[in-house]
């Protein structure tokens, strides 16, 4: 117990430098290449940092474990949009571009609604193998939509030290490293904790380990926004969600069929809210900024919900 809660504290500790030193690779991998950091942030970032969620997802799925997998992904998508872009936006305004907003956030909508449609309406609480392999499809898809589209316009940021190719590779692999070590140290704390006040097994994914396995994110979203780079900072968690919802469901579907509880259904809904405020945010005043008053709006939403959370499992 005391050892677990050490870890707990050493994991923020490494989950921090690590999200420096994958912010610091990415911004040197993007200017070498002349490619837009934005689409650094939404692929490699962005999948990188949902490593977490794809192992404990398919652990939970092949082991039978329960609803962890599932409420893991749930929870991780909307902590990322209403608590990590919110309180991002509290410290440093986030501006998006044009292409993000018409491609990329419509892309992170359709990507939850396809998923909550293969579930509740398709077949029923179910994704199978044949549903899974059309999200894997969808994925596929939005992968060659973004590289192909890519322009080779770089952000006006601030302007950033390029260290030498490999460096930056190695800088990235241990950036990634270090955001899942500490990550998954800082959850088995928060675990340990958990249980000794007896939570429950849905709730612990849609909280404890949704939110842990978000750490990640979160420390490379305020790094990246602290440090000027909004094109990783918002890659990421679009890239991440994006990835969680078609990727994670869709392997997760196709190794075995996922089965899903009806418990689910307002959670899948706040995630759906979550993306689609985000999109309406984009033309309201300056448009296609991210504004102090919505990242209010977002952690004052996130709250809300896990005090519903809370509720409705008391009750």
């Amino acid at each position: 117990m005391a050892f677990t809660i050490f870890l707990f504290f050493i994991g923020f500790y490494i989950l921090i430098k690590g999200a420096n030193f994958l912010v610091d690779g990415a911004s040197s991998i993007a200017k070498f290449f002349n490619i837009s950091s934005f689409v650094i942030g939404l692929v490699i970032v962005g999948i990188g940092t949902s490593i977490p969620e794809f192992a404990i997802t398919l652990v939970d799925h092949i082991t039978g474990a329960g609803d962890i997998g599932l409420g893991t992904i749930i929870g991780s998508n909307t902590f990322n949009i209403l608590f990590i872009l919110g309180i991002t936006a509290i410290f440093f305004t986030l501006p998006f571009k044009q292409e993000w907003v018409q491609r990329d956030l419509k892309w992170n909508m359709a990507a939850i609604a396809a998923a909550a449609l293969f579930v509740f309406l398709f077949s029923k609480g179910e994704i199978s193998r044949f549903e899974g392999s059309a999200l894997i499809g969808l994925f596929l898809w939005w992968l060659f939509v973004v590289i192909k589209k890519t322009n080779h316009t770089v952000e006006d940021e601030r302007p950033v030290k390029v260290v030498a190719f490999p460096l930056a590779f190695g800088l990235i692999l241990a950036g990634i490293v270090g955001t899942i070590l500490g990550g998954e140290w800082v959850v088995d704390g928060a675990m340990v904790m958990a249980q000794a006040f007896g939570v429950g097994e849905s709730l612990i994914g849609l909280t404890i380990i949704g939110i842990g396995t978000s750490l990640p994110e979160l420390a490379v979203t305020f790094t990246a926004a602290y440090r000027g780079r909004s094109g990783i900072a918002i890659g990421n968690i679009i890239g991440s969600n994006i990835f969680d919802f078609l990727m994670i469901l869709g392997v997760a579907s196709v190794i075995y069929p996922v089965s899903v509880s009806s418990g689910f259904t307002i959670d899948i809904t706040m995630t759906i809210l979550a993306a689609a405020l985000l999109y309406g945010f984009m033309f309201i005043g300056k448009l296609y900024t991210l504004k102090r008053w919505q990242g209010f709006v977002f952690v004052f939403l996130y709250i809300i919900y896990i005090l519903y959370l809370y509720a409705t499992i008391a009750a």
